[in-house]
């Protein structure tokens, strides 16, 4: 211990003679340590730390597969065929459905995010209530009394967090429920939810095998079962119904993943590869720093000679130097943690939502400890060749000439360290390059529809007072004609599903007159049951034939198809006129609508979203509430005016209270914000890859300016001869210049081969741009080369004005 603190306090002393080296070195450390900790901060939190459940990895969802679909939500008579099936694998399983209802009758009317669960969903959890209890088989059956547990942030918001609230009726939806239990504070299943109700309740709406309304399930394993044996029970069943249900469960298979992989695996590449490339920044700044240290033991090679001509051990002096070097990434260490938190700020903004509703993102002890450790590797892997460079000096060389110049082996060692410094900033630069040309191309997709100027927001109509069709379609006709005569509104439309919003597809439709498709065979399409007005509001085209009218109903059917639709079904024969049919066994002898209109297709989830369901349809929202009304009570409201759309709104809310005062408006937001979401992950990983790609640049550019600045002072005398022969100052430039041209060029090479291995990693990420993209590597490769010419231009020129005479002198 007590020489450890000595080789600190020479440490300190050492450096505080050198506070320009130990500035730089602790800057570009505390850079590239910040931002590796703020992004293992992300990581950490999303993948890393196990879900707040008990033995989450027994924890599986599961979801339906079908032929060129991948997953999709399940039907509730197949999860019931899977819970009674497999409890040889499974000690519980529960359905999960997302919903919501308005509250009314305890103050504001609100809207409450709620989960239709099964009755083993919070034994599945392994979570128990903090009041009252959960569900039983008795509440999760049809025709139950109706019974809620509520989340503990609602108890708290609405009910004072007053225990008495167990055993009392609340009204969602327009029916009461009896509370029966209240939730701890921790406990969060995926999202935030409010209330929790019994899917069982809706059981009958849910009966067909044909209908999957967004179910999934939760179940948990069994102690000793893997992971593989519940697939194989799961697929097992699915066999059996596919045989005993081939119309609705051909081609039918299960998906089963434990929860943490179900939530992560979409973005965990992404970050993996992201947080590559800020190691990577790490490497370029230790190589920097590795650099400076290399050149401030060159300045202190005649100290550290007459020491070692003193006795001080090879041991002793690598010992002091190294545990100088681990003091400085200490510093920068903690304060990289200061720029981590003040970044987490700045960088959770940016984070799509999937990432930051799962878990929260703070700097914990485990990224402490990762910062530590890191800090500690990082002084040693920059610290220890310029420690055992040093620790080893030419003594008789030395001693007999304490300026001489710097031995070869040193400056190739630091010409090294540039090449790698280059090559590492070109790759991350490429890389970046690559996805901006790709969210460029994304950018600028044809949407289909112009989302600008456009507001939308949903509502949910009771089925206590809105029981049939009849009543729905009454109120939505008379909340477009207010909302349509609002100042500065130029058109207003409802939609059972929307663009950027929920979606609604279905399969089940064919041409009328030919062959009805085999099982999981038909084509689909986005469905969207939309009023008059819909196309405009959307800023979307009519290509042919008419529009929705307010008569379309179930009295003479019709459809709207896309583009895409009617070349796919028809190809290049009109299909104006034509009718779609409909499983008879759904419809009746209800026959199928007439196709009147054909519009541009719209892109469903955003620009370069990889969606599997390339047309639509829209049918009337009149038809659809007539044939099916328990479907579409709850819908999208789409407004587009002119002007300020955030002042537009109250009015908006005006016009619904005044049509039905215990109606709250919910998920309001811009179109273009809505756009903006489904680009988040992209913008993400183009900002985070641009601003290291940035930071690796500079740091590059410090590097070869620090070599070609220090070459030079250590060639003064050398070039002082040159010009004292007659060599010109455009003859210096070349020399100077040239090294760092040879440098760059070896360099770029290498960055140009590592891009290649990250353009591949890249693939996925990549939209309508080749990962090998001629324009993104040649034109980062010019910027690159110019950035490094430019560094040592600097030093070349303060060469090529040194006068001969005062460098001889000097010498």
């Amino acid at each position: 211990m007590g020489t450890l603190l000595l080789d600190l306090k020479v440490s300190l002393r050492s450096l505080r003679r050198a506070p320009t080296y130990a500035f730089a070195a602790i800057a570009a450390l505390a850079l590239a340590i910040g931002a590796n900790t703020a992004l293992f901060s992300l990581i950490e939190a999303t993948i890393l730390r196990p879900y707040p459940y008990p033995h989450p990895e027994q924890l599986l969802i599961v979801r339906e597969t079908a032929k060129g679909f991948g997953d999709s939500s399940v039907a509730y008579p197949n999860y019931r065929d899977w819970r009674a099936q497999t409890g040889n694998v499974f000690s519980a399983m529960a359905a999960f459905r997302r919903d919501s209802f308005n509250l009314t009758g305890a103050g504001d009317p609100d809207r409450l995010a709620a989960r239709m669960v099964g009755a083993d969903f919070f034994d599945a959890l392994g979570v128990h209530a903090q009041l009252g209890r959960t569900f039983t088989e008795s509440d999760d059956a049809p025709g139950a009394e109706r019974t809620v547990v509520l989340g503990n942030a609602l108890w708290q918001r609405r009910f004072a967090a007053d225990a008495r609230v167990v055993g009392q009726s609340i009204t969602l939806g327009g029916n009461s429920y009896t509370v029966v239990g209240v939730l701890p504070p921790a406990f969060r299943f995926l999202v935030t939810s409010d209330v929790f109700v019994p899917i069982g309740l809706w059981a009958d709406q849910f009966k067909d095998r044909d209908t999957h309304p967004g179910i999934s399930v939760v179940a948990r394993l069994k102690p000793g079962v893997t992971l593989d044996q519940a697939r194989s029970a799961l697929n097992a069943v699915a066999q059996r119904l596919e045989k005993e249900f081939p119309r609705t469960n051909s081609g039918h298979a299960t998906r089963a993943k434990t929860i943490q992989d179900d939530q992560t695996e979409d973005f965990r590449g992404a970050l993996f590869i992201l947080w590559g490339a800020v190691g990577l920044v790490l490497l370029i700044a230790a190589a920097n720093v590795a650099n400076l240290a290399l050149a401030r033991a060159s300045a202190r090679a005649p100290e550290l000679a007459i020491r070692a001509a003193l006795g001080a051990g090879r041991g002793r002096i690598a010992r002091e130097l190294l545990t100088e070097s681990v003091l400085l990434a200490l510093v920068g260490g903690a304060a990289g943690v200061i720029l981590a938190v003040w970044g987490l700020d700045a960088l959770l903004p940016w984070v799509p939502e999937i990432l930051r509703r799962n878990a929260e993102v703070r700097i914990n002890g485990s990224v402490l400890a990762f910062t530590l450790v890191l800090s500690v590797l990082t002084g040693l892997i920059f610290g220890v060749l310029p420690a055992l460079r040093a620790s080893r000096p030419d003594l008789d060389a030395l001693l007999r000439d304490a300026h001489g110049t710097d031995p070869r082996s040193r400056r190739r060692l630091r010409s090294a360290l540039v090449v790698a410094e280059i090559g590492l900033s070109l790759m991350l630069l490429i890389g970046a390059g690559l996805l901006l040309r790709s969210f460029a191309k994304v950018s600028g997709v044809d949407l289909g529809f112009r989302p600008h100027g456009v507001v939308a927001m949903q509502l949910s109509l009771p089925a206590a007072r809105y029981p049939d069709g009849n009543a729905q379609i009454r109120f939505e006709q008379e909340l477009r004609r207010r909302l349509g005569a609002l100042p500065g509104v130029r058109a207003a439309a409802i939609a059972q599903s929307m663009p950027l919003f929920d979606d609604n597809s279905t399969d089940a439709f064919w041409v009328e007159g030919q062959p009805r498709p085999a099982p999981g065979e038909g084509v689909n399409a986005m469905d969207y049951h939309a009023s008059p007005g819909f196309l405009e509001t959307m800023g979307a085209r009519l290509l042919r034939g008419r529009d929705v009218r307010d008569d379309d109903d179930l009295r003479a059917p019709v459809v709207l198809i896309d583009d895409a639709l009617a070349r796919k079904l028809f190809g290049n024969d009109d299909p104006l006129g034509r009718h779609l049919a409909f499983p008879p066994e759904v419809v009746g002898d209800l026959r199928g609508p007439e196709i009147v209109g054909i519009y541009g297709h719209m892109v469903h989830y955003g620009p370069g979203s990889g969606e599997t369901i390339h047309t639509g349809m829209i049918m009337p929202y009149a038809l659809e509430a007539q044939f099916a009304p328990q479907w579409h009570r709850s819908f999208t409201v789409a407004v587009r005016a002119d002007g300020d759309l955030a002042a537009l709104l109250p009015a908006v809310r005006r016009e619904v209270l005044a049509l039905d005062p215990e109606l709250p408006v919910y998920n309001v937001k811009t179109l273009e914000a809505a756009l903006d979401e489904s680009l988040s992950g992209r913008k993400f990983s183009l900002i985070l890859l641009g601003l290291f790609a940035a930071v690796a640049l500079a740091l590059a550019a410090v590097g070869v300016y620090g070599v070609m600045s220090y070459g030079v002072v250590q060639r003064t005398r050398e070039i002082g001869i040159r010009m004292a022969l007659g060599a010109r100052q455009g003859d210096v430039l070349r020399l100077v210049v040239g090294d760092a041209f040879r440098l760059s060029v070896l360099g770029i090479g290498i960055g140009v081969a590592l891009a290649v291995g990250l353009s591949r990693l890249l693939r996925g990420m990549l939209f309508g741009v080749s990962p090998f993209d001629p324009t993104a590597y040649f034109g980062l490769t010019l910027v690159l080369g110019l950035v490094a010419l430019i560094a040592s231009w600097l030093p070349a020129r303060r060469a090529a004005q040194v006068d001969p005479s005062v460098a001889l002198r000097a010498e």
